[in-house]
């Protein structure tokens, strides 16, 4: 398996009203080429869902991520969510991918899905490429730090288990140049108020929009992109 970590994948741009318009996918630090260069077929892509009920959006997400792959001219033969409507093919549908892509959105419904379908076993001997956007990320790694991005977040647990097929605690969109995250609360100060905090006896890694961490079959790990390391309330570029 070859695990790419990232806060987000530049597939499209939204139009006001909050639609997604595909554009060809970015080659932001090398992440389409390293996708390429590990990619063995373009038979299936399948994008596992963050709110496995969100049907509507679900299917607008897999045709954005889809036509945004094909405009940079990956074009795969199947094209599969995995939600509440499949879900009990999960391992099927995983087991014949190519490319597994774990969407954004909140870690704890996401977690919850991902351990309804034993995604953490039926991903363990999968050898194809998976790639974590943001939650996604986040879940893929042995701890979550769960931080707040709204008030309605403030109730759920602040840490997590992941799946534990990286070592790091990821901290996506985060800006290490002004120690910020790069989606701000209204009523809170998401680094201040929390990740800081919560890095004290910790070591987390935050990942920028565009950053990403690659770790390849061979267990190699590369930094790609401006990457802090956020521990004791400080962070530190490492890359």
């Amino acid at each position: 398996m070859v695990l790419f970590l990232t806060s987000l994948l530049r597939t499209h741009y939204y139009y006001d009203n909050g639609g997604r318009v595909p554009i060809a996918f970015y080659d932001e630090n090398d992440i389409l080429s390293n996708i390429r260069k590990n990619l063995k077929c373009t038979s299936r892509l399948v994008v596992v869902a963050n709110d496995p009920n969100d049907s509507a959006d679900n299917d607008d997400k897999l045709a954005t991520v889809c036509e945004s792959f094909r405009l940079a001219g990956l074009n795969f033969k199947e094209k599969i969510m995995l939600d509440a409507r499949n879900k009990r093919e999960a391992g099927e549908v995983i087991s014949g991918a190519d490319v597994v892509i774990l969407s954004g959105g909140k870690c704890v419904c996401q977690a919850e899905f991902f351990g309804e379908v034993g995604l953490k076993k039926i991903i363990k001997n999968y050898d194809g490429i998976v790639i974590g956007v943001s939650a996604g990320a986040m879940n893929l790694c042995k701890q979550i730090a769960n931080f707040p991005e709204e008030l309605s977040d403030l109730k759920e647990p602040r840490w997590l288990e992941g799946m534990g097929l990286a070592d790091e605690i990821i901290i996506p969109h985060y800006d290490g140049k002004t120690d910020s995250y790069q989606f701000p609360c209204e009523d809170f100060d998401i680094a201040r108020d929390y990740i800081l905090p919560m890095s004290n006896g910790r070591v987390f890694i935050g990942l920028p929009n565009g950053s990403y961490i690659m770790i390849d079959r061979d267990g190699q790990k590369q930094y790609r992109g401006d990457v802090y390391l956020i521990t004791n309330g400080k962070s530190t570029k490492l890359n």
